[in-house]
């Protein structure tokens, strides 16, 4: 789906979350579903948070100042009708070096922290067989899976082929 932006360049993202993204040094990834044949979700997703769908979402994005990183993944909420904001609990931004998959939040209360690692230090022990008590956000696309889930306040993955 693309939407077409003030300036006539087509958006793959609704234009709310391409001007949250420009405010944060990131551009969409124009070239998203060019390069991937058969059906994926967008690199963008609503309703991660509890409540009107519309209140929150997650973007993928392209870092465009001195990031490490080639990628960002944004997790925003709106406070009115008009303006988003960073989430608080965990960091709103996750840089990325894999390149951003298709997007969908993750539901699923059984599954445990067994296999995730913490972004910011991945030799730290992650409690096991602690369930997921919220969302959590699902980067899929041909067989490959990156499952990023908020803990304490900070950012959790599991990777898997």
């Amino acid at each position: 789906m693309a939407y077409e932006s003030a300036y006539g360049q087509a958006n793959i993202m609704p234009q709310e979350l391409v001007e949250f993204a420009k405010s944060n040094k990131c551009t969409q990834v124009s070239d998203f579903f060019e390069n991937a044949p058969g059906a994926r979700n967008p690199p963008y997703v609503y309703g991660y948070l509890p409540g009107d769908e519309e209140n929150s979402a997650v973007f993928w994005c392209k870092n465009t100042g001195s990031a490490s990183h080639p990628y960002s993944l944004m997790f925003v909420r709106r406070d009115s009708e008009i303006e988003l904001r960073k989430l608080e609990e965990c960091p709103f931004r996750i840089e990325w070096d894999n390149p951003p998959r298709g997007l969908s939040v993750y539901k699923d209360r059984k599954t445990t922290l067994q296999g995730f690692v913490y972004l910011r230090d991945p030799k730290k022990k992650v409690p096991q067989n602690v369930q997921l008590s919220h969302n959590a956000i699902m980067s899929y696309y041909d067989g490959v899976s990156e499952l990023f889930y908020c803990h304490n306040g900070e950012w959790l993955v599991r990777q898997s082929h």
